[in-house]
C-alpha cells in the first residue's frame, strides 16, 4: 500500500515538475481526497498554478496545514496576509507561520521575520526578525541573506558588522537576488565599510541592471556616462539609461533627453530630447524643467516660444535649480515671455550667483550699472524672500 502511495505521489510530483498540471491534478487528487497531506499541498498548488482557482487551492492547504503540513501552513499564511482568496487574517497568518517555521520551513522562517520586521500583528521587533532572517538564511535563502545583509549593514537588530553585510551580499548576489546585487554595488561605489572598487561597483550594478532594477540601471548607465568602472562608452549609457527610463525614472529620462539632444551614444535627436525632458519636467525634476525651457528658448526640438521657455525656468528656479535661476532672470531683464523686471530679475540672478552660478554672478553685477540703489535694495528683499520660500519647497519636499 504504502509502496503504491510512493510511487503515485512520484509520478504526479514529476507531473507537476515538468508543468504538466492537468495530467499532476488527475493524479494528486484521488490521494488528497484519501486524506495524504502532501497531495493535498501539491493539488493546491496545481489548481493555483493551472487555474487560478484560489477557493479549492486554500481549501485543501487547510486540510493539509491541519494534519501539519509545513508548506501548507505557509502558503496559507502568506494569503491571509495579503487577502488573495480569503480574508486578511494577520494573526492567523502569524501562528500558522510559526508552527511552518517551527519545523524548518525556509519561506515560513522568512516570512514571519518580515512579519516582525514590519511590526505586522506583533511588536515591530528587529532583532527577533534578524534571528528569524538568520534561519532562513542558513537554509540557502537568498532573500533572508539579502535582508539580513542589509540589518548588519545598517545595525538594525544586530550588531553592525560591515564585513558580515559584504559576505551575506556576496552570496545572495551571486545567488541571483537583484537587491542584494544593487547593494553591494552601492558599498563598493561609497566604499562603505571596503575598498572603494568602481569596477567592481558597476559589475554589480549591471548584474541588477539586467535583471530590472531600475536604480540599478540609472547607476549602471551613470558609471558608463562618467567612465567610472570601465572606459567611458557613451552608447552603452544610453542603453541602460532607457532601461531605466521605461522602468518610471525621471532622472534616466533626463539623462537620456541630454544625450539625444547632444547626439552622444545616439542619433541626436532635439524633439526626442523635447519629449523625454518634458514626461520628467512634468513629474517635477527641476533639471528636467530647466533643459525643456532651454528648449523652448532656442526652438530647438519645439516651436520656439519665450512664455513656455519661462515657465519651465520658473518651474526649476522656485526649486533652488541655480541654472534655471539665471535663464529665468535673463529672461526677466530682457522682458521675453515675462513683463520686463529688473527687480525681479536682480533677486533671481543674486540666488543664482549665492549657488556659485557664474552667469548669474555676471547678470547681477551687469544689472548693479541700470538700476537705482532703492531698487537693488528692493531687490535684495526681494532675494531674501525667495530663498526662503524656495527652502520651504526643498524641505517640505
Amino acid at each position: 500500500m504504502t509502496a503504491g502511495l510512493d510511487e503515485s505521489r512520484h509520478r504526479a510530483r514529476n507531473l507537476y515538475d515538468r508543468g504538466n498540471y492537468a495530467m499532476a491534478e488527475r493524479l494528486f487528487r484521488p490521494l488528497a481526497e484519501s486524506g495524504d497531506s502532501e497531495a493535498q499541498y501539491y493539488l493546491g498548488e496545481t489548481l493555483l498554478l493551472r487555474a487560478y482557482d484560489y477557493d479549492n487551492a486554500i481549501a485543501w492547504w487547510r486540510k493539509a496545514a491541519d494534519q501539519g503540513h509545513a508548506g501548507a501552513q505557509s502558503n496559507l499564511g502568506y494569503m491571509l496576509t495579503s487577502g488573495l482568496g480569503v480574508e486578511q487574517n494577520n494573526d492567523e497568518a502569524i501562528r500558522l507561520f510559526r508552527l511552518a517555521a517551527g519545523k524548518g520551513h525556509v519561506e515560513a522562517q522568512y516570512n514571519l521575520g518580515a512579519m516582525y520586521d514590519l511590526g505586522m500583528s506583533v511588536r515591530q521587533d528587529h532583532g527577533e526578525a534578524a534571528a528569524w532572517f538568520a534561519r532562513a538564511a542558513e537554509s540557502g535563502s537568498g532573500p533572508a541573506k539579502a535582508i539580513l545583509a542589509y540589518m548588519y549593514a545598517h545595525g538594525e537588530g544586530v550588531a553592525k558588522n560591515v564585513e558580515r553585510a559584504r559576505a551575506l551580499y556576496i552570496e545572495a548576489a551571486e545567488a541571483g537576488e537583484i537587491n542584494a546585487q544593487y547593494n553591494l554595488a552601492i558599498m563598493y561605489e561609497n566604499g562603505d565599510g571596503v575598498p572603494r572598487n568602481h569596477s567592481e561597483a558597476l559589475f554589480w550594478y549591471q548584474q541588477a541592471a539586467e535583471l530590472g532594477q531600475p536604480n540599478a540601471q540609472l547607476c549602471a548607465a551613470t558609471m558608463y556616462e562618467e567612465g567610472l568602472g570601465a572606459k567611458r562608452d557613451l552608447k552603452t549609457a544610453a542603453k541602460f539609461y532607457e532601461m531605466a527610463a521605461r522602468n518610471g525614472s525621471a532622472e534616466a529620462r533626463t539623462c537620456l533627453g541630454a544625450l539625444y539632444a547632444k547626439g552622444e551614444g545616439v542619433q541626436q535627436d532635439f524633439a526626442q530630447a523635447a519629449r523625454l525632458f518634458r514626461t520628467a519636467a512634468e513629474e517635477g525634476l527641476p533639471r528636467a524643467q530647466n533643459n525643456l525651457g532651454a528648449l523652448y528658448d532656442q526652438g530647438l526640438g519645439v516651436d520656439q516660444d519665450d512664455g513656455e521657455a519661462a515657465r519651465w525656468f520658473r518651474a526649476a528656479a522656485e526649486q533652488g535649480h541655480s541654472t534655471a535661476q539665471f535663464n529665468l532672470g535673463q529672461l526677466l531683464r530682457k522682458g521675453l515671455g515675462v513683463e520686463q523686471d529688473f527687480i525681479a530679475a536682480y533677486a533671481w540672478a543674486t540666488l543664482a550667483a549665492d549657488s556659485g552660478n557664474h552667469g548669474g554672478m555676471i547678470l547681477r553685477s551687469s544689472m548693479n550699472e541700470v538700476m537705482t540703489r532703492a531698487d537693488i535694495d528692493r531687490a535684495k528683499i526681494l532675494a531674501r524672500e525667495l530663498r526662503g520660500k524656495i527652502r520651504a519647497v526643498t524641505e517640505e519636499g
